[in-house]
């Protein structure tokens, strides 16, 4: 995990419930180069049934879930908390989803 230790910080600093960080944004804010494998969703989308990775702790230690755009290159970071509420309201699923 100390490779994305910069990105929990970064992330805990935030005041907002919602943060969009390009790829570019977070390869800056960890200092380094994001693998290949983060062009794919499923990297950062935590599997329930599988392990966690370095990556997802990250986001979880910070209060957040990562809602990738791999497309655009971006991600959308949601507070835990926020999607909790949004659920309880019946908007989205646990991982951010619409319903």
């Amino acid at each position: 995990m100390a490779k994305y230790a910069p990105l929990t910080s970064f992330l805990r600093r935030q005041k907002q419930a919602e943060v969009d960080l390009t790829f570019r944004d977070i390869e800056r804010i960890v200092g380094g180069i994001l693998p290949k494998a983060a062009a794919v969703d499923g990297w950062w989308r935590a599997d329930p049934s599988g392990p966690l990775m370095p990556q997802h702790i990250a986001f979880a230690n910070a209060g957040f879930v990562a809602v990738p755009r791999t497309r655009a290159e971006t991600v959308h970071f949601v507070r835990r908390d926020a999607i909790r509420a949004s659920a309880n309201a019946g908007q989205v699923d646990e991982w951010g989803g619409p319903l």
